[in-house]
């Protein structure tokens, strides 16, 4: 990546997360957020007059997870429960009605894909679509909070420009690159490929949990050597077992490209949207560049 532009972002990243919010946060708004992108778009609108709360657990993924109920109870008592939809959370069809009232989703107005007939639903790995989800999320602080709208509107404004100059790097990124395929070990990455032209031939279904039949597992290693992929993409939070046999059988390398679903307890110290967004392209590049 152009480091000249990197740092670039990487500066604005730090100048919006330290910006001082108004002092007059006598009440903060409870929000619970089902899994990590949701919280880290909820913090950057709500910032100081919200307290939000994440779901799914630190290190823990989201497709399977269901909340105790001392989260239920903890939702019943908030002020708004945000969700990604799109068949990602099937836990909100058993909530009960003074905590299913709450729940709002934030991919409104995002086209989704599918993915074998399956809804895909990782849209947030689009930064266009982040910013969609920010603006409902906006939407929705303001109305119950109208006091302080223009308090999450200026928020808003601050990530949006963040987040169009993220995606402006990406694309200038994404445009040297000498290979447009990508292999992962979950089909997670749709929404990126198709912002940055590239194409993610997949392992694993929609869910990292799918096992791929002997058959798919074949056709991926005779893509790898047929278009001289270099690198194989695995997940830290589900098993790498069939991302290091592709990599065995072909001779390529395995890296870790991260689908944000969650992140681990060392990487929320130090670690968001952005950076991880940037560390992902970076990964990407040197894949990307270094195949045929």
């Amino acid at each position: 990546m152009n480091k000249k532009i990197l740092l670039s972002v990487v500066s604005l990243s730090f100048l919006f997360s330290c910006e001082q919010a108004p002092q007059n946060n006598s009440d903060k708004l409870t929000v619970y957020t089902s899994f990590y992108p949701i919280y880290d778009f909820a913090k950057r609108i709500g910032k100081d007059k919200c307290e939000v709360i994440n779901i799914t657990p630190v290190g823990s993924e989201p497709h399977d997870y269901s909340p105790t109920t001392r989260e239920v109870i903890g939702m019943s008592e908030s002020d708004l429960v945000l969700v990604n939809g799109l068949g990602l959370e099937n836990w909100t069809e058993s909530l009960p009605e003074n905590v299913s009232s709450k729940v709002k989703t934030v991919t409104e107005g995002i086209e989704a894909s599918k993915i074998d007939g399956i809804v895909d639903p990782h849209v947030w790995l689009n930064p266009l679509n982040a910013v969609r989800e920010m603006n409902n999320i906006a939407d929705l602080l303001i109305s119950i909070d109208n006091v302080n709208a223009d308090y999450y509107r200026n928020n808003l404004k601050n990530a949006t420009y963040l987040f169009n100059s993220l995606d402006k790097t990406f694309l200038e990124t994404a445009n040297s690159f000498t290979n447009k395929r990508i292999v992962v070990s979950h089909a997670a990455f749709g929404y990126l490929c198709d912002r940055y032209g590239l194409e993610q031939i997949f392992v694993d279904g929609i869910s990292p949990d799918d096992e791929p039949t002997a058959k798919a597992l074949e056709e991926v290693i005779a893509n790898v050597k047929t278009y001289g992929i270099t690198t194989v993409f695995a997940e830290e939070l589900v098993s790498t077992s069939i991302a290091e046999k592709i990599a065995r059988e072909t001779g390529c390398k395995m890296e870790f490209l991260n689908p944000l679903e969650g992140l681990s307890e060392n990487d929320l110290l130090y670690e968001d949207y952005v950076s991880v967004m940037i560390d992902n392209m970076s990964k990407l590049t040197t894949a990307c560049k270094g195949n045929l």
